[in-house]
């Protein structure tokens, strides 16, 4: 089929505006993901779409690709990424930026519930720990007193068994708590 030149870039101009949703599509996916390898791919994808949308177009109005129906093609997806896609993007941000907050105080939320799981599992841990080393510290052998008394001598048998000195020669100290 044999168009004439304007017609060929009127009806790629057409296409090119139809094709200007597909661009939308994508560009909330870039919204939704906000990574720098879905923008890249996403763009290739759109690149790669309109490249074989453009083929076909040409050769459906005269078995090869023109410079006036890439033109046209290309002034389509313009003029709509301009005027309707521009209102889109206003819309979509306002979107974007509600759907953002929105799951930001949720994802907020749950963190402070299960930071207060933790503390209390923490919590519950150390009290278990602590009772499994009363246990322990009042086994028969941990009974002997501490050195630390508030009015009898106190001796140290031990370190002085470990240097070798006997019962004779023993450190003797008072001890008080406090002045």
């Amino acid at each position: 089929m044999n168009v004439s030149i304007p017609d060929c870039f009127m009806i790629a101009f057409f296409v090119g505006l139809v094709f200007g949703l597909v661009y939308e599509v994508l560009r909330i996916i870039r919204l939704i993901l906000r990574f720098k390898a879905a923008v890249f791919v996403c763009d290739i994808v759109f690149f790669i779409l309109a490249a074989g949308v453009v083929v076909k177009l040409s050769s459906f109005l005269g078995n090869y690709v023109r410079i006036y129906t890439v033109l046209g093609f290309g002034a389509g997806v313009f003029t709509y990424i301009v005027t309707v896609g521009r209102l889109l993007n206003l819309m979509e941000s306002a979107a974007s930026t509600a759907w953002r907050m929105t799951i930001g105080k949720l994802l907020k939320k749950i963190g402070s519930f299960s930071k207060k799981s933790f503390v209390k599992i923490k919590q519950k841990v150390k009290a278990g720990f602590v009772k499994i080393s009363k246990y322990f510290s009042n086994l028969p052998e941990n009974r002997l007193k501490h050195l630390k008394s508030n009015n009898k001598k106190v001796y140290n048998n031990k370190r002085l068994d470990k240097i070798g000195e006997g019962g004779n020669n023993v450190i003797k100290a008072d001890v008080r708590r406090g002045l």
